[in-house]
């Protein structure tokens, strides 16, 4: 199995996420606003009947995950220079196994966490990479998806943690940015008015762009390094 350059790696996810960003944009978009709206139509119904509203409202966290599935599918798609879809977001298949090996990675990395925090922040990183598996490999099942992220990272540990630590320093990095740059476009008004909540509008505008490009940077570069330890295909180099 092949290493990666973590330099070339974050090139292409940058370059992808250029390309492909209002695709990406209409895709989050959709992803969050489709569980909200349940979540909220359960919030609704439990005034009147708090059973069924709670069965609403968990739908509406099962369809966060089902969602998030999607967005990683897209990735994975959008890793080999495909555009993201609403039509692969709402894709079905491989769900269960995810949710199941997601339960299994958010256990195992909280009890790590219990175990002095670094134990914890290691196991997230060794098991990163399990969406992609189980999305690039349709008869794996999740527990397999889980083994095989932790083989791939540890064919290369050092360089992973690496690209790791250069991409959350990037994408926090930018996100404070974002955030910072509203906090002054707003934060200077002491009276609300017509201008000031024009400038709060475009401000939210601006930071969710932001968010977007960060979510689909992240993803992107986090398909590129498993197929790049994998050998899954040929990855399509952006012009």
């Amino acid at each position: 199995m092949s290493g990666f350059d973590i330099a070339a790696v974050l090139d292409e996810a940058w370059s992808l996420t250029k390309r492909q960003y209002w695709y990406w944009l209409l895709v989050i978009v959709v992803a969050v606003a489709i569980p909200v709206a349940i979540i909220v139509v359960g919030v609704v119904a439990a005034i009147a009947v708090p059973a069924l509203g709670a069965i609403v409202i968990f739908l509406g966290i099962l369809g966060f995950f089902y969602t998030f599935l999607g967005i990683l599918r897209n990735a994975y798609n959008a890793s080999e220079g495909a555009k993201p879809s609403v039509g692969v977001l709402l894709r079905s298949d491989r769900y269960w196994w995810f949710l199941v090996a997601g339960l299994v990675y958010t256990g195992i990395v909280v009890v790590g966490f219990f175990a002095f925090i670094i134990p914890g922040i290691i196991l997230a990183f060794m098991f990163a990479l399990f969406p992609y598996a189980l999305i690039g490999n349709p008869s794996m099942t999740g527990f397999a998806a889980l083994a095989m992220s932790w083989e791939l990272i540890t064919t290369s540990f050092w360089r992973f943690i690496g690209f790791r630590i250069v991409l959350i320093g990037a994408t926090v990095s930018i996100t404070v940015v974002a955030s910072v740059s509203q906090s002054i476009l707003i934060g200077g008004a002491d009276d609300f008015n017509l201008l000031t909540g024009l400038v709060s509008v475009i401000a939210f505008i601006l930071v969710l762009f932001v968010n977007v490009f960060v979510a689909a940077f992240t993803y992107l570069a986090d398909a590129l390094a498993y197929r790049r330890l994998s050998g899954d295909g040929e990855v399509v180099r952006p012009g």
